[in-house]
């Protein structure tokens, strides 16, 4: 369920970025925070194979992404 969760709101939060939405700032923080929350989660998971370690990285990458996204409609 989280990376289901994980997955829909960073293309939510893409889809608000790409709108210009007024409201991406807040959707952003949501995104970080449920992206990093995501990824411990597949860090805590079994990875014979690596693909929770490769999930766990692209999380962290969403996650830096939005809190950068947020950090420039700060600045504006």
């Amino acid at each position: 369920m989280a990376l289901l969760d994980c997955a829909q709101i960073c293309i939510t939060a893409a889809d608000f970025m790409a709108r210009q939405s007024p409201h991406h700032e807040h959707l952003c923080r949501e995104c970080a925070e449920i992206c990093r929350a995501c990824a411990k989660l597949c860090e805590a998971h079994e990875d014979p194979d690596g693909k929770m370690k490769a999930a766990a990285e692209a999380c962290r990458r969403c996650a830096e992404g939005c809190d950068k996204m947020t950090v420039t409609a700060a600045s504006r």
